[in-house]
Order: structure tokens, then sequence, then C-alpha cells
């Protein structure tokens, strides 16, 4: 089964979905810090927050997908914890792994980036 499933890693798109789940999190969390500071002094301006919220909010589905991408390859290679040595499977299976971790963490911090958009207006500094 194993070289079966080493065929599909190799074939297939799991090697971008591996990094996607490793990277897309961290990704979105710095890129919702950079829109909302950007997007501050036009929503004072405007009386509006609704693009705050809204950049958070795509910055947790693009975080969610990551992570269901990470949790779709770690099912699809056996989603357990076997040491089986080196090869693609067991590195297919860690990589995963450290995807669904990060996206979980980036979660946080989104959601933690996302606080004070709700307590402070976008006029206070």
């Amino acid at each position: 089964m194993t070289t079966k499933v080493a065929e599909n890693l190799k074939s297939g798109g799991a090697i971008a979905a591996l990094w996607c789940g490793i990277l897309l999190g961290p990704i979105a969390a710095l890129s919702q810090l950079e829109a909302n500071y950007a997007l501050v002094l036009w929503a004072c301006g405007a009386g509006r927050d609704w693009p705050l919220h809204l950049v958070s909010v795509i910055a947790m589905l693009i975080t969610l997908f990551a992570g269901l991408l990470a949790h779709r390859v770690w099912k699809r290679v056996g989603g357990g914890w076997e040491d089986e040595g080196p090869g693609a499977v067991p590195r297919a299976r860690f990589m995963a792994a450290i995807g669904m971790l990060i996206s979980v963490v980036m979660l946080l911090v989104i959601m933690a980036q996302w606080i004070p958009v709700f307590i402070y207006g976008s006029c206070q500094r």
C-alpha cells in the first residue's frame, strides 16, 4: 500500500497541497495584519468598519482551507503516526500534521488580531 500511496503523492497535487497547508495560514495572518493597517485610515474617514471585519473573515477562511488541505493529505497517506522510517509517506504525514497544527495556531492569531476591531473604533489611536 505504501508504494501505491507514494506514487500518488508524486503524481498528484499532494506536494502543492502540503506546502499550501503549511504556508497559507501564516501568509493569511500576515496579510490580515497588513491589510487592516492599510484600511484603518479609510475606515475612519468613511465611518465604516466592515472592511476590517471582511479582511479578518477572509483570512480565517483561507486558513481553514489550508488546514483542510493538510487534513485531506494526512488522511490520504494513512492518517496515523506509524514510524515507517524514511520515505515519501512518513514525510508527507509529518508535513500534513505540521500544516494542520500551523493552521490551528494561525486561526488563533487571526482571532487575536480581530479582537481589537471589535473593542476599539477605527478612529481611535
